[in-house]
């Protein structure tokens, strides 16, 4: 199938948006693979049937998202070998139906508790000034009526970047992207909130006792007895 049977018309949508999703959906089908070159700007306008400012636009967006690079003199290239890669089109596959919610969840339960182990054997004083700093955040939050969804996201991308490990920083930033949506409003739930807050201090505890053990058995409680409220709805469990 040549690239273009591949891009369509794509009149009526936000352009270079669309065209950013579409160039995402044929990497994920293995229609772009690592390294095929893309046409000229021109070539992709005519084969789209939309203005060359879209099309770069489009291009510069892949750029910064890691799935595309340009070489001076020889073209654009698609590029699925970086980090940055990876992430988006980790980010771009999730959706938030409930299937695809407990996928991310089980991703959250086999990676988090040896990330909550991993900070508290790197976090520095600064880290734990962070953590602790989000809490207070969190318990004003919830104080003034709100779900505290904002802290909540906060607090588990600063405990990935206690670790000092940049790959984890990106996973789980993508996942809790994902999870921000269905937490928002879940968090509604009589309780949720402090519950939350206060499964955040037990593993705060650990961490500045550089507990390693204890802090993943606290992240393994967050993530069983307060998390899946955030993901399931009432009754549903997360086996």
């Amino acid at each position: 199938m040549t690239m273009q049977s591949e891009l369509q018309n794509l009149d009526g949508q936000r352009l270079h948006e669309a065209i950013v999703e579409r160039f995402h959906a044929l990497i994920k089908q293995g229609s772009l693979e690592h390294g095929s070159k893309l046409p000229a700007e021109r070539v992709l306008a005519e084969q789209l049937k939309v203005g060359r400012g879209s099309v770069r636009e489009a291009i510069r967006t892949l750029e910064l998202q890691g799935l595309a690079v340009s070489k001076h003199g020889s073209g654009t290239f698609i590029n699925t070998q970086s980090l940055d890669a990876v992430t988006t089109l980790m980010t771009s596959s999730f959706g938030t139906s409930e299937a695809q919610l407990h996928d991310i969840f089980e991703v959250r339960h086999l990676l988090e508790p040896q990330l909550a182990a991993l900070a508290a054997k790197r976090a520095t004083l600064e880290d734990v000034a962070r953590l602790s700093a989000i809490l207070v955040e969190q318990q004003r939050q919830i104080m003034e009526g709100e779900t505290g969804v904002d802290a909540d996201t906060e607090f588990h991308f600063a405990l990935a970047t206690a670790t000092h490990n940049t790959a984890l920083v990106k996973v789980v930033s993508a996942v809790e992207d994902v999870l921000r949506q269905s937490r928002d409003q879940s968090l509604q739930q009589p309780g949720r909130p402090q519950r939350s807050l206060d499964s955040h201090r037990q593993i705060l505890e650990m961490i500045q006792a550089g507990d390693h053990l204890g802090a993943r058995s606290a992240m393994e409680h967050h993530l069983t007895a307060v998390e899946p409220s955030a993901v399931y709805p009432a009754g549903a469990t997360t086996e």
